[in-house]
């Protein structure tokens, strides 16, 4: 019997059993559905996630607190900004920020807002772009000036139009008070992940203000979590972090406070994490083909054991046992190499579907699916030997007897 021939009976015989064939699909189509999907959503992760720190620059180094050093004489200021310049040439850019909540208030309207307090070369740190004014300078740093940047749905949702430079918007901090700040900048906005969260009504707008000024309205707050710093020097990043923690301790006069993390590190961090999440997650997947290759066997099985006569009177014509173990064989591959196809189609579908939900471009790997496709017919084959090789031991004058 040749290859045509065990597809045609394969064929056949899976079409006479029709819903028993596609109950035992179903577990295989899950399994490379689970498998395309997750790797589908972890490289459009991944992809994301250096698109970003390419916007940002791959030359930042951002100076932080050691776990135990936090005690307020330790605390990083504003003017370590300058012990930092002065002590290491290479710096490009210098910037640091604090974080603070508020209400702005416009007319009768209310919104929760994450009010930012940035130093004048935060905007060299981040991918904001302006679609109407200016950002903080070093001018409003150095007067304290009160002058807010919203961004563009904000200035929509409120004012019905984002040219809104010089109007006046009310903040309301923590404490109960309240200050009359300006607009002087309104910032685009996106269409990336972090858009789509920012712009959903119960979650806060992010506004910037010039950091002295932040200070001075939240009880005079001295301490930044951090302290970013670029440079030229891409390829001595952490020679330059570590250079940077030294002038910072020498002039606390205590060691052991801080702590540098470069851009590449951080980097590589976030592709670990991702890591290790898609990977457990691709195990339940796998884990989910094995439960059905399992399920193949079992109705494999039951093949076998319904068509022992059509086995015995096969052998009796002449059939061989290697005829019998390709055509069951050839059944297997069938259902899982179609079941692979159907659900790498699936899972495509559903790893756009969900890429364009969170707002992150969506991108399936050709290697993905060949290996998906590739590992539905190994599976078919691996489950298929066992039914196959009973079917073939069977004994022929049994077999005839058999009703």
């Amino acid at each position: 019997m040749n290859f045509y021939e065990s597809l045609k009976q394969a064929l056949e015989s899976l079409k006479t059993n029709k819903l028993r064939s596609i109950l035992t699909m179903v577990g295989i189509i899950m399994g490379v559905f689970s498998v395309v999907t997750i790797m589908a959503l972890g490289s459009a992760a991944e992809s994301y996630i250096n698109v970003q720190f390419e916007k940002i620059g791959a030359n930042i180094i951002t100076i932080q607190y050691k776990s135990d050093a936090a005690e307020r004489k330790n605390w990083l200021v504003l003017e370590d900004m300058e012990t930092i310049v002065d002590g290491t040439p290479e710096v490009k850019n210098i910037a640091a920020f604090i974080q603070r909540g508020g209400d702005l208030r416009v007319e009768s309207k209310t919104k929760k807002a994450i009010v930012y307090g940035i130093s004048s070369q935060y905007k060299n740190f981040s991918p904001i772009e302006m679609a109407e004014g200016r950002f903080i300078n070093e001018f409003d740093i150095l007067s304290r000036s009160k002058v807010i940047i919203v961004d563009e749905n904000f200035a929509q949702k409120y004012f019905k139009r984002t040219d809104i430079i010089g109007r006046i918007i009310e903040l309301k901090v923590s404490s109960g008070s309240k200050i009359k700040v300006k607009v002087v900048g309104v910032m685009k906005g996106g269409d990336d992940l972090f858009s789509s969260i920012a712009n959903n009504e119960n979650f806060p707008t992010f506004v910037y203000m010039p950091i002295t000024t932040v200070q001075n309205i939240y009880y005079n707050y001295k301490k930044l979590p951090s302290i970013m710093v670029s440079v030229q020097q891409k390829e001595q990043l952490k020679e330059i972090g570590e250079r940077i923690v030294n002038v910072l301790e020498l002039h606390k006069g205590k060691g052991d406070l801080y702590v540098a993390r470069n851009s590449v590190e951080e980097q590589k961090i976030f592709s670990s994490v991702l890591g290790v999440i898609s990977a457990v997650l691709l195990v339940i997947a796998v884990i989910t083909l094995i439960v059905g290759g399992i399920g193949i066997v079992n109705i494999l099985l039951v093949s076998v054991t319904e068509r022992i006569r059509e086995i015995g009177i096969r052998k009796a014509l002449g059939a061989q046992k290697k005829d019998i173990v390709l055509q069951f064989i050839t059944e297997s591959v069938i259902m899982t190499a179609s079941s692979g196809l159907i659900g790498i189609l699936m899972g495509i579908g559903a790893g756009n579907i969900i890429a364009n939900q969170i707002k992150i471009p969506p991108m399936v790997e050709y290697k993905t699916i060949v290996l998906a496709f590739t590992g539905s017919i190994i599976l078919g084959l691996i489950f298929g030997v066992y039914p196959a090789k009973k079917a073939a031991d069977l004994d022929p004058i049994e077999s005839l007897r058999y009703e």
